[in-house]
Order: C-alpha cells, then sequence, then structure tokens
C-alpha cells in the first residue's frame, strides 16, 4: 500500500494497477482504490478496534480536494469513537443548481449549458429549484412521459440525454440511487424514435441561383457563407474565427473550439485566404472576422435576395457530397470536416493520422469543384 500525496495530477498519470491502493500523507486515512477504468476515493481507518471502510465517490467527478474535504469530518467522528454510518454530503442542490457543476466536470461548453438550460426552464420548470431527490419521485417519471409524448422528436432526444446524464453524474457524486425515468419508457417502449438527420434543402442544381444571390449580400455576410461552402465548417466555427487563428507563416486556420471538442485547423488554400485576407485587413489579432454577423438571420438574407431555401448545414452536407463523388477517401472527408471515426475504428482512431497540408490538395480540388457548380449558367 503506497503512500502518496494525493492530487489529481497525480492521477491524471497515474499507471493503471488495478486494485492498488494508495494512501494520502495529507490526511491520515483518506485512500484513493486504483479501478481499471475509475478509481474510487474511501476512508480507511478503525474506530474502537473495528475496521470501518466508507465510500466517498469515484475520481474524475468528484476531485482529490473534494474528497479530502468530505474524508475530514469522516476521520474526527472515527477518532472520537463515532462509526458513521454514511458519508455526509450536506444539503442536496437544486436540478438548477446542479447544472453549471455538471458542465465543469464533463467539460461541456458554455454554448451547450445555455441550450440545457434552456431545456430546464423550458420543459422542467416545476422541477428547475427542488432538490435533485425529487427527481426520484412518481410526478417526475410522470412529467417526463408526458415530455416524451408531446414534444417533437428532437427536443425529446436532447431532454432525454440531459436529463440521464445528470442523474448519473448525482448518483456518483451524492451517493444516491436515483433511476432515470426516460431508461424505464425506453424499456418499455414508449419513447419516440431518435430524430433523424435533417434532409439536405440546397441541391448542386440550385447553387448558381444560390451563389448570385450571395454575391449581392454586404461584404461581411457574402464572405461568411462562402468560407462556410469552402471550409465546411459549422456555423459557430466559423462565427467566431479571430485573426489570431489565421497562421499565415505555417498556411494554416486554426479552429480551437468546435462541436466535438478537438481543435481542428485547415489549410490556406487559394480560395480561403482569399476572403481571410479580405477580412483580416485593418483588425487587430483578437478581432472576430465575423463580428456583427448573425448565424441565426444570415441565410435568410440570402433567401430574401433571391437563393433558393436552405440551412447553413448544407454548405458543410455540399462539400461532403462533392468530396464522395471526386472520389476521395472517408478518411480524408473525415479530416476535412473534424469527423471522429467510429471507436470500433482503431485503424483510423489511432493509427491513421492526417495534417491539414495532407488533405489540402483534395480540399482544393473540392472547392474548385464548388466553385465550378456556382458559376454554371443560369
Amino acid at each position: 500500500m503506497a503512500i502518496v500525496t494525493l492530487s489529481d495530477a497525480l492521477l491524471q498519470r497515474l499507471p493503471p494497477k488495478q486494485g492498488q491502493i494508495l494512501r494520502d500523507k495529507v490526511l491520515c486515512g483518506f485512500c484513493l482504490k486504483v479501478g481499471k477504468r475509475t478509481h474510487s476515493f474511501l476512508v480507511a481507518t478503525s474506530v474502537e478496534g473495528k475496521q470501518a471502510r466508507i465510500n466517498l465517490g469515484k475520481w474524475p467527478l468528484l476531485s482529490v480536494d473534494e474528497a479530502r474535504a468530505l474524508a475530514l469530518p469522516i476521520l474526527r467522528s472515527c477518532r472520537a469513537g463515532q462509526m458513521p454510518a454514511k458519508v455526509v454530503r450536506g444539503k442536496l442542490p437544486t436540478l438548477w443548481e446542479s447544472l453549471p457543476a455538471y458542465a465543469k466536470a464533463k467539460g461541456i461548453r458554455p454554448s451547450s449549458l445555455k441550450r440545457y438550460e434552456s431545456i430546464v426552464r423550458t420543459h422542467f420548470c416545476d422541477w428547475k429549484d427542488s432538490s435533485v431527490s425529487e427527481l426520484g419521485e412518481v410526478a417526475f417519471a410522470e412529467h417526463c412521459q408526458k415530455f416524451a409524448q408531446s414534444k417533437g422528436n428532437a427536443v425529446v432526444d436532447v431532454g432525454r440525454g440531459l436529463i440521464s446524464a445528470l442523474i448519473k453524474y448525482l448518483n456518483a457524486i451524492y451517493g444516491l440511487s436515483l433511476n432515470s425515468p426516460f431508461d424505464r419508457l425506453a424499456a418499455a417502449g414508449l419513447l419516440p424514435e431518435h430524430a433523424q438527420p435533417r434532409v439536405r434543402k440546397l441541391n448542386e442544381s440550385e447553387l448558381p441561383v444560390w451563389y448570385k444571390a450571395v454575391c449581392t449580400l454586404p461584404d461581411k455576410q457574402r464572405d461568411y457563407l462562402m468560407l462556410i461552402a469552402f471550409t465546411g465548417l459549422r456555423r459557430d466555427e466559423c462565427r467566431n474565427i479571430r485573426c489570431e487563428h489565421v497562421d499565415w507563416d505555417a498556411g494554416l486556420l486554426h479552429i480551437p473550439e468546435t462541436k466535438n471538442g478537438d481543435a481542428h485547423s485547415l489549410a490556406l488554400t487559394p480560395r480561403i485566404a482569399e476572403i481571410l485576407k479580405r477580412r483580416c485587413a485593418l483588425l487587430s489579432p483578437s478581432d472576430e472576422l465575423f463580428s456583427g454577423v448573425s448565424a441565426d438571420h444570415v441565410g435568410e438574407m440570402a433567401t430574401r435576395a433571391g437563393a433558393p431555401k436552405f440551412m447553413l448545414h448544407d454548405l458543410r452536407k455540399l462539400l461532403a457530397t462533392i468530396g464522395e463523388k471526386l472520389g476521395y477517401s472517408d478518411t480524408v472527408l473525415r479530416r476535412i470536416l473534424n469527423h471522429r471515426a467510429k471507436r470500433s475504428d482503431t485503424l483510423h482512431r489511432h493509427y491513421v493520422s492526417l495534417s491539414a497540408h495532407d488533405v489540402a490538395v483534395a480540399l482544393t480540388g473540392i472547392q474548385d469543384a464548388l466553385f465550378e457548380l456556382m458559376n454554371k449558367p443560369i
């Protein structure tokens, strides 16, 4: 049994030795049991000659400092000759109070947290300021069933995912044994089908009309749409580009914050570079290229100018479609679009690795094909 100074930094680099118990130098009796996938904090001491083992929670859902703070009053009780029955964690938070802590523990982006808060305010308002213990009551289960049967599939997908994940988190942190009502509803076949991907509205044959309308927009809105079309970036990934994200020396456009959390980069092809040079002119490094552009309304602006109805995501799908038709591999397209391979695909998740420059020729070819389609006679 090793004696170490337990810290989050230590656990991050800890080699997996299943079953090993580490004792803390800082607080005698505070320990960590190393598991295959998770590590568990516990108090290991004795009370009047009797062994006491009390589980505190799992790392990293519980930080070392948080677990040590839980262990301290338990050890005081033990040394006073009192055998604690369970971990006392204080008052449970409300559903609303638990959201920021959950987001921080899971590394959820502020934009996603904002969406989750909107879901709670809109669809679970009656439980917003109630203790999370009430998520295990019959009334909440009945509400979840009504929610699942009355809302659209996409909203239900987000709501059920949030509540189920939040309950798992609360169980781990507070030692609760709540069951997600959505798990029971799914087992009974009472949940709607998962939402299907939205069908692409913008077709290749409509690109000339779309391009003609986009060219009539103000420069900033036009460049925003064209950059999405030539890169396949998601709307917010493009909207949040700053001058400092463009590395002219390395010939790269960096996208530090993405939907899947993986930092992304693309080579500065001639068409990308032309747009970025125009937008970066006279701006400071921290300035946004598309400040003032509304990702929610720019599509409507193009439609009013004569473009067929489309979603910004259609441009991303069109880039992928053209790439497929030109014969580029799934690996190349995943790299361009910043998609992860399936977990079961060991080859492409752990062995094959392509840089932005490796796919620059393919990206240039796709952009040239798109531009040719845009300029076909109407």
